[in-house]
Formats: structure tokens, sequence, C-alpha cells
């Protein structure tokens, strides 16, 4: 149990200083993912600098949307025009390890608005909204049982205290469930950040069967199809001084982060 305790205080402390050191930086999308990328929704926010592990991905969006084609915002699935312009060296070599990217057709913002980002596909979504709810007794009944059992090996270092709080999330008509369970608070104010961590369970409809699969470093801000699957992509907004946005996957059964966002 010690060390399972290490592990897990560990992971705490690697969430928490993470994210918040893109703060400083340009905005910047990072997504593991081909034709993904967050952007600004209102076209005088600026542009994002766009990066990835295989430059290929990044000519590929750029065809994409300098051909005029469409993206989707996976918030909602609502279309939009994107643009990418690519950097060159000084010899007129073009530089491919990161392009820049704008979303056109989203209203001017006013003065007084935030910034609004979603996160963009070439393809559009199977889903686009996402049924939430609170978590049933008989829910909450079953999530008990699981960390009382063998099962609870690799789980929570110890029972999350607002179980009977969480939020499930389901495709409408899917046979998967996601459970969010409200976790420990953490803040540094001299940092400027603040998040309460979320456990993440899941439960297969066709068995019934409970699993943990993980801790994210804060309250899901929304709901996304990344996976073409059951289960939701999870979109995930820390507080700090500026954007500290990740997006988790729990394609395969297990739970990691593909994606982040971040600058002022």
């Amino acid at each position: 149990m010690k060390l399972l305790d290490g592990r897990i205080a560990a992971m705490v402390l690697g969430l928490a200083l993470a994210l918040p050191s893109l703060a400083g930086e340009d905005s910047e999308s990072h997504v593991g993912r081909a034709g993904l990328f967050f952007a600004w929704l209102a076209p005088d926010d600026g542009a994002v600098v766009v990066r990835s592990d295989d430059a290929a991905q990044l000519r590929d969006l750029a065809r994409h949307c300098n051909a005029g084609r469409e993206v989707f915002a996976l918030q909602g699935g609502a279309k939009y025009r994107c643009r990418i312009e690519v950097s060159k060296s000084s010899s007129g070599a073009e530089q491919w390890d990161a392009v820049s990217a704008t979303v056109q057709g989203g209203a001017a913002r006013s003065d007084t608005e935030t910034r609004q980002y979603r996160l963009f596909s070439t393809q559009a979504p199977h889903t686009a909204r996402w049924t939430t709810r609170r978590i049933a007794a008989t829910e909450v009944q079953a999530l008990e049982g699981l960390l009382r059992s063998g099962a609870r090996q690799g789980g929570p270092a110890k029972k999350p205290a607002q179980l009977a709080a969480a939020t499930v999330v389901q495709r409408p008509g899917g046979q998967g469930l996601a459970i969010l369970v409200p976790g420990q608070w953490v803040e540094d104010r001299d940092a400027h950040y603040h998040a309460r961590r979320h456990h993440v369970f899941t439960q297969d409809r066709s068995g019934g069967r409970y699993a943990y699969r993980g801790e994210v470093p804060a309250q899901p801000a929304s709901f996304v199809d990344i996976d073409g699957a059951d289960l939701p992509g999870l979109v995930v907004s820390e507080g700090c001084d500026g954007w500290c946005i990740s997006l988790w996957s729990l394609a395969g059964g297990g739970l990691r982060q593909v994606g982040r966002f971040g600058g002022h």
C-alpha cells in the first residue's frame, strides 16, 4: 500500500506541475491523433501554433484546410473553415515541425467576452452531444463493491469520499458509461493554480462490469468523440495563469493523455 500511495502522490504532483508551464507561452496545440487540433473559436483571437510528432499529419492538415474543406468542432459538431500557414527557413525551405492555424466562421468576440476554444477534427464526429446525469444509488453501491474487492488493485490509494456526487456520461443509445468522481482539491496560490482531481470509472453495459481507469487533473469541461466509441474523450481544464487544457482518451480499456492546449 505504501508503494501505491507513493505512486499516486507522484502522479498528482506531476499533474499539478505539467500543464501550467504552458501558460507563459504562445497558444499551442499538440494532439497525438491525425486530423485533430485545438484552436480559438473567434477569428480575431489569433492563430494557434499546432505541433505534431509526425510532420506528415501536419502536411495532411494543411492540404485539408487550405483546399477549403471543412473541419468540425467536436464540442457540438458545428462546421468551420480553417487556414494553415507554414513558416520557412532562411533558405526558403518549409518547416513542418509546427504550423499556424486559424479557424474562420465563428462570431467576432466582444471586449467583454472570454476567449473560447474548441477541439477541431477533419472528420465529422459519430457523436456530437453526450448525455450527462447524476450517479444512481445502485451505481454508487457497485463502485463501493468494486473498491472493496480485489479489483481495487491499481485503484485510488483510498476510497473517494464523494462517490454520491459523481457524474455519469453516456453516448445516446450507447452501451458504456464513464463515471467521474470528484477527488482531491489542489491549489498553489503563488503559481495561480487550482483544480479538483477527478477519478474515472467505466462500466461495460454488455457485461455490467465496473473498472477504475485512473485520475484526470481537473473536472472535464466537455466531452468529445475522438475514438468513435461508446466512451467519450475528456477535455479537461485546470485553473492556471492562462489556459491549461488537456485531452484524455478512454479507448482500449485505459486512460491516457493524448493532447494539450495552452497559453495566454
